[in-house]
């Protein structure tokens, strides 16, 4: 079969497939010229076959006028007139049968467009269903995140305020154990102190003891002072590491309590990203049209966030150990 030519049905190339059909001893027709040529509708090559066997009689040498000296026989005329009406015949039915199996695949072909046109429209009221619940689904959305974005407000403030007063009380727990250093050198420093007193005492009272008797007694007597100031301030120390230790544990115990409200809050956090990953996964095809509404309500959480970190500095107020 020859290739395809960009360049329409000519009559010589109609005619020259003929040809080269009859060489073959095969019949011509519109389908084996076609396939002769590679190309060509049946409309346009049915004209220039006829044409071709118009030409075939006086081709052969057959025609109507009477016999003249040199002519074919009649037997060979006939043969040949017969040829032209059987090929003839068959052109037309040919035509006949290339232009009902047209008309069949136009009328399939409406067919499936009238099949493609109700699946269209099915489709249609399928993406008009889907876009009702989809902006439904969309609504919803925008209310959990409202009511999402308030809570985490309302945890952000409580998240403020429980460290600043963590921050207070580790402060007040830093001082006390300042202080509680500071007593205990105190102490460390006059015992030290008094240690040193009375080495230096005794020193002198075993190198002049006839002689100091009386200051000996006075000495010792400063002994004894400084002996229940030791123990006085032993006594204050317990009393002052006690009252610490006790200081302590109620900070320790609200430590914890704080520790794990603080603990349940971030676990409510995680919950509310975990969700709020969700909805957005759902709501991944209607970003763009969300995006200005997402970023104002973003910009509004930041201006609320800042007013209240403004009102919470403004209210707050040192906490005693009292409380």
């Amino acid at each position: 079969m020859q290739s395809k030519s960009t360049r329409g049905v000519q009559q010589e190339d109609v005619w020259a497939a003929a040809d080269a059909l009859i060489a073959e001893g095969l019949r011509p027709t519109i389908e084996r010229v076609r396939q002769k040529i590679g190309r060509g509708s049946p409309n346009t090559v049915s004209p220039m076959l006829e044409a071709w066997f118009a030409t075939l009689g006086p081709r052969l040498g057959v025609s109507g006028a009477k016999e003249e000296a040199g002519d074919l026989p009649a037997p060979v005329r006939q043969a040949t007139a017969k040829l032209w009406e059987a090929a003839l015949l068959s052109a037309r039915q040919q035509a006949v049968q290339a232009l009902e199996q047209a008309q069949h695949a136009l009328a399939e072909d409406r067919t499936s467009l009238e099949m493609q046109e109700a699946d269209l429209a099915r489709r249609e009221q399928v993406l008009t269903e889907r876009r009702a619940a989809a902006d439904e689904s969309l609504q919803v959305a925008r209310s959990q995140i409202a009511d999402l974005a308030t809570r985490l407000d309302d945890s952000h403030a409580l998240l403020v305020r429980r460290d600043s007063e963590i921050a207070d009380l580790r402060s007040r727990l830093t001082a006390l154990e300042k202080q509680r250093d500071a007593d205990r050198r105190r102490s460390d420093e006059d015992a030290k102190r008094h240690a040193e007193e009375r080495r230096r005492l005794e020193e002198r009272a075993a190198a002049s003891e006839r002689r100091l008797m009386e200051e000996i007694d006075r000495e010792r007597q400063a002994a004894k002072r400084a002996k229940a100031a030791v123990e006085e301030t032993e006594r204050r120390y317990q009393v002052t590491r006690i009252d610490l230790e006790t200081r302590t544990k109620t900070l320790e115990d609200r430590l914890s309590s704080t520790e794990a409200e603080l603990r349940s809050t971030r676990q409510a956090l995680v919950s509310a990203n975990e969700r709020a990953s969700e909805l957005r996964e759902l709501l991944d095809k209607e970003r763009a049209a969300t995006g200005t509404a997402l970023a104002q309500l973003n910009r509004f959480v930041g201006e609320t966030g800042r007013k209240n970190q403004s009102t919470q500095s403004r209210k707050k107020r040192p906490i005693s150990l009292k409380d």
